[in-house]
């Protein structure tokens, strides 16, 4: 019941969308690193540094600004919101690059090893897409910044906050009585994965 099939967490259970941000934290923090690294590496085959203490000056200071906005993040900072959206779009655009590269090699060259890369590539691009695409549904917007706080909602004897895995609608659920039937009011995908009803069967047998 969280999103990208990140583990479940006892300590998020009343508040789902904490859970999904701790793991967006994350995230945010790697993709940072790739942009920065993927930029001064480009900006260096270019020959944009004219030398040697320039480069030295962009790197570190990109790694700073980085950090700074992921460390914004991570802590609600109203400031770091946007940022840490356009961080995940610029690594998703990246991958989405180096996954058409590795495409149009493994076309010309016939190397499988191509294919794989470019699988990697476009699943990461993918992922760092959907983190960022949801930071306009308004449920987490609201979330991050602790204007509608989940411990307002009135919950039945059994029943907890989850996130739909797929549009992060807030819902009250009753985990017990969940099945592969059971469909997100908002978005009408399931609740469940056939993967999770798989496994739970195996663990009960």
């Amino acid at each position: 019941m969280v999103l990208a099939g990140s583990a479940p967490s006892a300590s998020y259970a009343g508040d789902p969308i904490a859970h999904v941000h701790r793991g967006t934290g994350f995230v945010v923090l790697v993709d940072a690193g790739i942009v920065v690294y993927l930029t001064y590496t480009a900006l260096g085959a270019l020959g944009l540094f004219p030398s040697a203490g320039a480069a030295t000056a962009f790197l570190v200071t990109a790694m700073v600004l980085a950090y700074s906005v992921y460390a914004g993040y991570r802590n609600r900072r109203p400031w770091a919101y946007w940022p840490s959206v356009a961080i995940l779009f610029t690594a998703s655009l990246m991958f989405a690059f180096l996954a058409f590269l590795n495409l149009l090699q493994a076309l010309m060259s016939g190397a499988l090893i191509g294919l794989v890369f470019t699988f990697l590539m476009g699943w990461a691009a993918l992922g760092s897409g959907r983190r960022a695409v949801f930071h306009w549904h308004p449920v987490y917007r609201s979330g991050y910044h602790n204007t509608n706080p989940l411990t307002s909602f009135d919950l039945q004897d059994g029943e907890m906050l989850a996130a739909c895995p797929t549009c992060l609608a807030v819902l009250a659920i009753r985990p017990a009585m969940l099945g592969q039937a059971d469909k997100c009011p908002h978005c009408g995908n399931g609740l469940v994965s056939k993967e999770l009803l798989a496994r739970h069967d195996g663990q009960e047998e």
